[in-house]
């Protein structure tokens, strides 16, 4: 598997793994709440088990940091990030996205091409 490929797969679970914690969040946020200690309260499992992926994710990214160059996986896995958040948003939760956010969606996925083909 060349570098790029091992760079792009640690980016894409990395992005995966945070889109996840994202979606949980927005999830939790939308429950009815009298107020926010209530709804931290009555929903803790499911901010725990998100604060944990976060900091899965806090950690998987140092390890795979010492061995990939932090030029290519950072973008990478940023992008893929952004992207992965949009696509929750738009199919889990129905938001409605716009042309311009498909614009950009197409310009961070053409980014992620042009890095690979530079890596």
């Amino acid at each position: 598997m060349s570098k790029f490929m091992m760079i792009l797969a640690h980016s894409i679970l990395l992005a995966s793994l945070l889109a996840f914690s994202h979606g949980l969040l927005k999830w939790v946020s939308g429950q009815a709440h009298d107020n926010y200690f209530d709804l931290l309260v009555e929903h803790w499992l499911y901010v725990l088990v998100s604060l944990s992926v976060y900091g899965l994710v806090f950690f998987y990214y140092i390890f795979v940091l010492r061995g990939s160059p932090i030029s290519t996986l950072y973008p990478i896995y940023t992008g893929l990030s952004v992207l992965f958040v949009m696509l929750i948003g738009r199919f889990v939760f129905l938001e409605v996205g716009s042309v311009y956010q498909t614009i950009g969606a197409g310009l961070i996925l053409a980014g992620i091409v042009v890095m690979g083909g530079s890596a």
